[in-house]
């Protein structure tokens, strides 16, 4: 189970700046409602300039380094993306995003036990076909002090048909 603490209170804000078709947003909307800002394409997040309590947001992968680095000095308090789990390792990454002890260290890395093709349809057996790639949840938060911690999200009965369960 994810436990990460947000303060849902009216005035905080969240963004979600590569929000594609939705789908987090319709789930953010429920936290967020009063303060939640979205785009996409339209909008280049790379260039934002206001703040925001928090950013939430599946990164296009190619520029995960550039959106990490931009949610740095964007968001107030935390920021959280999902991420391919390989995302921890290189030299680069390393220097430039994980060094960082000080301002917005990595507090968690929250891993899925499964992925599940997003898109397929279900299989005769009724279980969806779940890939290679192992996905987390990436979470910075400002001023948080100590080593990076990890955890689990168990979402095998996500991607078991009803019945099979």
């Amino acid at each position: 189970m994810v436990k990460e603490k947000f303060d849902y209170s009216l005035t905080s804000s969240c963004l979600e700046p590569a929000c594609g078709e939705g789908a987090m947003v319709h789930v953010l909307e429920d936290y967020f409602s009063k303060n939640l800002t979205y785009y996409d394409k339209d909008v280049d997040f790379l260039k934002e300039e206001r703040k925001f309590d928090y950013i939430i947001t599946n990164p296009p992968f190619s520029l995960a380094s550039d959106f990490i680095l931009k949610a740095k000095n964007v968001a107030n308090k935390k920021f959280c993306m999902l991420l391919p789990l390989s995302y921890l390792h290189g030299k680069g990454r390393f220097d430039s995003i994980y060094s960082d002890r000080e301002f917005f260290p990595l507090k968690k890395i929250h891993v899925f036990t499964r992925y599940p093709m997003l898109g397929d349809p279900l299989r005769e057996d009724g279980k969806y076909r779940t890939g290679m790639m192992v996905y987390a949840w990436f979470v910075w938060e400002k001023d948080y002090r100590g080593e990076p911690s990890i955890g689990w999200i168990d979402n095998h009965k996500d991607v078991l048909k009803k019945g099979d369960l």
